[in-house]
């Protein structure tokens, strides 16, 4: 719909189409008459802005937004365009009605609002940060719990360029770095652990996700992420490693050939003593590395199979289990052996094994030459 107004005259009505008299509920033959003017029927908050923006002078097209009064009564959001009328005080507009986008923009904000003191709620860091040309992690918003697990205010990452990459732990940056680049160039969500810098040399593990929301006007992503303090659980995980570490160093020093194994894997061994290493003949890391730990590359083949019946299947629902085989030691020679295990439970509920060779090949040829 479309009017002319009279700038010299109180924005009088002085022309319009059929659309703008149907919308404001006024005759067309009035409207030529006079009897409208567009300030009366604009809404009072919205009226020296729109008088101010149409009047200004070296301002032949305008564009803007305000309120209008229907033929009910009702106030209508419309966006206006317009353009002087050469050689008049006339101005000429073209109003649209948007007022059902209006709604639907105002319900988005409010949304976004209550989306918003949601996520202040929320006890994990929520942010949005934009990857800057240089690789750099600008701050675009934090929600309170970031800003304290970050030791920052609002008003800080607000007021300057605050950059998060800054507050990653040193020894991480690297994969951080690496999981943001691939995650720009695959479009993939970022899903790992880190650290955080809390000072000095202290820092907090935290849980990193976070993936492209949207692209910046000059090109760069902006990404949406969330930090989990995952601290106390990296802490109990740190020890749990201290403390089996420890019981290795003691088992491998234990005296006795010693070695464990899965229940279900009885010659893939986990852990060795040093005794064990002396009686094959092989290094700790020749075992493990060139033969994989597997008992079976040393053992003669053909006792294999019945080997690991007794101490599997023939030992089912039993706290021990026993087996004689010969092992080939590095230097080529025969030796038998008798391999007991007790049988364990480990953490998760899967039973293992804990066993010990004994050499007796001795015994064994005494045993030959008494037949």
């Amino acid at each position: 719909m479309s009017c002319e107004v009279d700038l010299g005259d109180n924005l009088k009505v002085t022309d319009s189409d059929s659309h703008f008299s149907d919308f404001t509920g006024v005759h067309p033959s009035k409207i030529k008459q006079g009897k409208l003017y567009l300030n009366d029927i604009i809404n009072p908050r919205d009226r020296e802005n729109v008088r101010r923006v149409i009047c200004k002078k070296d301002s032949p097209y305008v564009y803007l937004d305000f309120y209008i009064k229907d033929k009910d009564g009702e106030y209508v959001f419309v966006h206006c365009t317009g353009n002087k009328v050469e050689g008049t005080k006339r101005f000429r507009l073209t109003l649209a009605d948007v007022s059902s986008s209006q709604k639907k923009s105002e319900q988005i904000k409010h949304n976004a609002d209550d989306m918003k003191e949601l996520i202040e709620l929320v006890n994990a860091g929520v942010c949005l940060f934009k990857v800057t040309s240089d690789m750099e992690f600008e701050a675009l918003y934090m929600n309170k719990a970031c800003c304290d697990m970050f030791g920052t205010a609002k008003g800080i990452y607000r007021n300057r360029k605050y950059r998060l990459d800054d507050l990653i732990y040193k020894a991480d940056k690297s994969a951080v770095f690496q999981a943001v680049g691939k995650a720009m160039a695959t479009k993939k969500p970022i899903d790992m652990e880190l650290r955080v810098q809390t000072g000095g040399n202290d820092y907090l593990w935290c849980k990193f996700g976070a993936a492209i929301h949207r692209y910046d006007d000059d090109g760069c992503p902006i990404f949406h992420g969330i930090f989990s303090d995952i601290n106390d659980v990296k802490m109990a995980e740190e020890d749990a490693d201290e403390e089996r570490d420890l019981l290795i160093r003691i088992f491998k020093n234990l005296p006795g050939p010693l070695f464990t194994a899965d229940f279900d894997a009885p010659f893939l061994l986990d852990v060795v003593s040093s005794d064990f290493i002396k009686l094959i003949g092989y290094t700790r890391k020749e075992f493990f590395e060139e033969l994989g730990g597997d008992l079976t590359r040393i053992m003669v083949a053909k006792e294999v199979p019945v080997a690991e019946h007794n101490l599997v299947l023939s030992s089912e629902g039993k706290a021990t289990a026993m087996a004689t085989y010969s092992i080939r030691t590095k230097s080529g020679k025969h030796v038998i052996v008798v391999d007991r295990r007790r049988i364990v439970e480990r953490e998760n509920g899967k039973k293992a094994s804990i066993g010990i060779l004994r050499d007796i090949t001795a015994q064994s040829a005494f045993e030959t030459l008494d037949i």
